[in-house]
């Protein structure tokens, strides 16, 4: 949005939840009551809607017009509930799964913002393993963006949205001290793995350059395991 004022805006959610602190009504999201809010749903006012952590939270038509009669491209932040419902209706859309390097981090980064309690944390957490594995849903999102580093993903996000095109790069990942943040098209998947293609690397002699992401990584195994994405070449 910062870069590409002109290009973006961003259609803001409404939320049944309470303002966090330094929130603004209208900015980051629309606070409404619980009944307000169902009773617009039922008339037909919303694209989307999900009951996520015990709050209800939904972009309503008026919200995406706004973006779009300004003549820009519009920006959902929406749960994996939310991207179905907008899949499902007639809106043309890219749909972009963002994942964390590891479930581990996910859990880190969520208590140092420090703005749940702990039942709340937990409440997230379970949540967001059963969005990883829904993020396998065939059909649902058309690429996959690992937020290992916020700046490198941010490039990797660009790639796809097609707003690099004044350079060319033959690598497959964005590179910052040392550290690597890749952006997959999604190929095929089951209920366990998903095949993945590279965005910047172009096929050559019939051979593509692939990827082979192992979910059950991220969302199985036993309490206390490292779930990191575990990415294999495929070349």
């Amino acid at each position: 949005m910062k870069e590409y004022p002109s290009n973006f805006g961003f259609s803001v959610s409404h939320t049944t939840r309470a303002p966090r602190e330094k929130e603004i009504d209208g900015v980051h999201y629309h606070f409404t009551e619980r009944s307000k809010i169902e009773e617009e749903i039922s008339e037909g006012k919303f694209l989307e809607f999900a009951h996520v952590h015990g709050n209800v939270y939904g972009t309503s038509i008026e919200a995406v017009e706004s973006v779009t009669d300004e003549g820009k491209r519009c920006i959902l932040d929406i749960d994996v509930q939310g991207a179905r419902s907008v899949r499902a209706s007639s809106l043309e859309a890219i749909f972009i799964f963002v994942c964390p390097p590891s479930f581990e981090e996910l859990e880190k980064r969520l208590r140092a913002r420090g703005t749940e309690t702990e039942e709340q944390i937990q409440k997230r957490l379970r949540n967001a393993r059963a969005e990883l594995d829904q993020s396998n849903s065939r059909g649902l999102f058309d690429h996959l963006l690992v937020n290992d580093d916020l700046e490198a993903c941010y490039e990797n996000l660009k790639k796809l949205l097609s707003l690099d095109d004044d350079h060319e790069d033959s690598n497959d990942s964005f590179v910052k001290d040392g550290k690597a943040s890749a952006c997959y098209s999604i190929l095929s998947k089951t209920n366990s793995e998903i095949l993945l293609q590279s965005e910047t690397n172009e096929v050559e002699k019939g051979t593509a350059n692939m990827l082979s992401l192992d979910l059950s990584s991220l969302s199985g195994g036993a309490p206390g395991r490292t779930r990191g994405l575990k990415i294999s070449s495929v070349n």
